[in-house]
């Protein structure tokens, strides 16, 4: 009852940042120099409906990056794409068996990364300064940190080659050359893993979550790229983009007027 009762009322709350309008694609504005990120930031959510406040801070993040191309991807673009080009790898099997929406926008930005590169943004999220002023044209990862401590302890090889070992990695927004190592070990981290939650149900979703395809992942993979081997060219831009990242972008709580938060949910499995 209470939950209906929040459904009612959201468009009251919300009632200044309707209606709902959509946001498109935006090609480059200006010629962006040779990078061996592809120049394109690639964004998802389950539809292209945005409030008002939300409408204006994502414009106002693009014109911040007038060399860069920003797609927003839907969720049928987003599983037409995993159906395309990952349908016989083990990872699209888990996209469909998973039950939240974060976690496909995990499996596709990791997928995405390591077939065509980029740079990848959640749909809520941004930066206050241009992106090509935190990383330069020979570099192939460009990550950040969370804030947060890590449960994760760094090993001992590991640590002395990340700014911040104590920290979970960032995976909000994060930038790769194609067929870049770290995201291609996410994936298949994600499929070894995989099968110890499978039919599980939690009493917190989230924290499974953050385990399976969510930062906690990101930064096991992150750890064991570097212990495979030496990589060459990752800008380890700080916390938060040296401070400059936007955690929630003004408006943005609006989305979930057409896709609920996960965040509430209790007592449920997260994949099948």
């Amino acid at each position: 009852m209470l939950n209906r009762l929040k459904q009612f009322l959201a468009p009251i709350r919300y009632w200044k940042e309707l209606p709902l309008r959509p946001m498109g694609d935006r090609p480059a504005t200006t010629t962006a120099p040779a990078s061996k990120i592809p120049p394109v930031v690639i964004q998802t959510w389950e539809d292209r409906l945005f409030g008002k406040s939300h409408l204006r801070e994502m414009e106002h993040f693009r014109a911040l990056n007038p060399e860069l191309s920003f797609e927003l991807w839907d969720r049928e673009q987003r599983e037409g794409y995993l159906r395309e080009k990952w349908g016989k790898h083990p990872i699209f099997e888990i996209y469909q068996r998973s039950l939240f929406g974060p976690m496909k926008a995990d499996i596709f930005r990791y997928c995405l990364m390591a077939d065509r590169g980029g740079l990848y943004f959640d749909i809520s999220k941004g930066c206050t300064v241009p992106l090509n002023q935190l990383y330069g044209p020979e570099t192939e990862a460009f990550i950040t940190f969370e804030p947060h401590a890590s449960p994760l302890p760094c090993p001992p090889a590991v640590a002395p080659h990340l700014k911040h070992p104590d920290k979970l990695a960032l995976q909000w927004g994060f930038g790769f050359a194609p067929g870049h190592p770290i995201p291609l070990r996410t994936i298949a981290n994600i499929c070894a893993e995989y099968p110890r939650y499978q039919g599980q149900s939690f009493a917190y979703p989230k924290d499974a979550i953050r385990e399976l395809t969510g930062p906690i992942m990101f930064t096991k993979s992150l750890h064991d790229a570097y212990a495979d081997g030496h990589l060459p060219n990752v800008v380890q831009a700080g916390i938060d983009f040296e401070g400059y990242g936007v955690f929630a972008l003004k408006g943005s709580k609006v989305r979930y007027m057409t896709a609920p938060a996960y965040t509430k949910a209790k007592n449920q499995p997260i994949v099948l």
